[in-house]
């Protein structure tokens, strides 16, 4: 009896070690993960999505372009159209991500067609309809994105997470438009 004793207090430590492994996380330093390529216009939808789920601003970032990205809304206070270049948008879209709990964005209705575009040096317009929960509050809309899949160097924004492959990024947002 003894000696299971001491058997169980040897192997405790590592059951203890063992048992707190989730098997559903990324592995530690896997660069995708969750993430898409966003080689196709579908995955820079999802990225875009799980930033925000995440509340990932780095990741966020990487979804718009660096040399020439416009955020277009509705400013209610001033009761007219304003714009918002590409930091002042991110500095705004972080405090969002500080500010609230639980944050989730959900496309309604992406088409195979649109998701599936992979066309280099085009820009391309499409308007997607979304819900977006903020804690317990809901807001839905639609926004008309522009994007393009650029394979020059000049965009500025270097490789980031997808590597040296050109991906797409968002050139312009008009929000609820």
């Amino acid at each position: 009896m003894r000696n299971a004793h001491v058997i169980l207090c040897m192997m405790l430590p590592l059951l203890l070690v063992s048992g707190c492994r989730n098997p559903f996380a990324p592995r530690l330093g896997d660069p995708q993960g969750v993430w898409s390529d966003q080689t196709t216009v579908g995955g820079l939808l999802e990225n875009f999505r799980m930033a925000y789920i995440r509340q990932d601003s780095l990741r966020y970032a990487d979804c718009l372009s660096c040399d020439a990205y416009t955020f277009n809304y509705f400013d209610t206070e001033m009761a007219e159209y304003a714009s918002m270049p590409r930091e002042q948008d991110l500095a705004a879209t972080g405090r969002l991500f500080r500010h609230y709990d639980s944050v989730d964005l959900r496309w309604v209705g992406i088409s195979g067609t649109v998701a599936e575009l992979e066309t280099p040096d085009s820009l391309i317009s499409f308007t997607v309809f979304f819900v977006l929960t903020l804690d317990a509050t809901w807001i839905d809309g639609h926004a008309r994105f522009s994007v393009i899949r650029r394979t020059d160097e000049g965009e500025g924004c270097g490789s980031g997470p997808a590597g040296d492959e050109p991906v797409f990024r968002v050139v312009q947002w008009d929000d609820n438009l």
